[in-house]
C-alpha cells in the first residue's frame, strides 16, 4: 500500500515539534533496513487545504503530531484514525480562510482528488503541553516518547 508518513509540527516551538523527531527517527529506521520504495516520510508544518493537497495520489498516510488534548499524561502515545475523529468548527486553523483536514479532504474529495479514505488516514499523537514556547528542544518527557511513538508508526507499516 502506498504509504506517506507525515511528521507535523514546528520544530521551533518546543514540544510542537515531536512530529518531525518521530518522522526522522522512523526515516532513518527505514533507511538502514532498506525501505520499500512505496513508503515516503515528509517533515511538513501544514493543515486543512494544503496538508490535504499533500495526500493526493496516496493510499494510506500515517500522520505524527503533538496533541495538547489535556485527556492523558504528557508523553503518552496515543492513536486513532482520521474517522473516529469529530469534525471541529474552528480553534484549530492558522486562518479562517482555511478548513480543518476532515473538511478539506471532503472538498479535495468532490473535486476528484485521489485521496485516502479517512479510515487509510492513522494518527499517532504525543500529548504534549509546551507547543507554544520558542525553543528548538524537546522537554525530557516528551523526548523520552520519540522511541515509542517511533515504534509506533513502523507497527503501522
Amino acid at each position: 500500500m502506498k504509504t506517506l508518513v507525515i511528521g507535523l509540527g514546528n520544530p521551533i516551538l518546543g514540544d510542537d515539534g515531536v512530529g518531525w523527531q518521530v518522522a526522522q527517527e522512523v526515516e532513518r529506521h527505514l533507511l538502514a533496513h532498506t525501505s520499500p520504495a512505496f513508503i515516503v516520510v515528509e517533515c511538513l508544518s501544514l493543515g486543512g487545504i494544503s496538508l490535504m493537497e499533500t495526500m493526493v495520489g496516496w493510499q494510506r498516510v500515517i500522520l505524527v503530531d503533538a496533541l495538547d488534548s489535556g485527556q492523558h499524561r504528557q508523553g503518552e502515545v496515543v492513536t486513532f484514525s482520521l474517522d473516529s475523529v469529530e469534525e471541529v468548527a474552528g480553534g484549530h486553523s492558522g486562518s479562517v480562510h482555511d478548513l480543518s483536514l476532515k473538511n478539506a479532504l471532503k472538498l479535495g474529495r468532490s473535486l476528484g482528488a485521489d485521496l485516502p479514505r479517512d479510515e487509510d488516514i492513522q494518527i499517532v499523537a504525543i500529548e504534549a503541553r509546551n507547543v507554544f514556547d520558542f525553543d528548538e528542544s524537546l522537554s525530557p518527557v516528551i523526548a523520552a516518547a520519540v522511541p515509542e511513538a517511533a515504534r509506533v508508526v513502523m507497527s503501522f507499516l
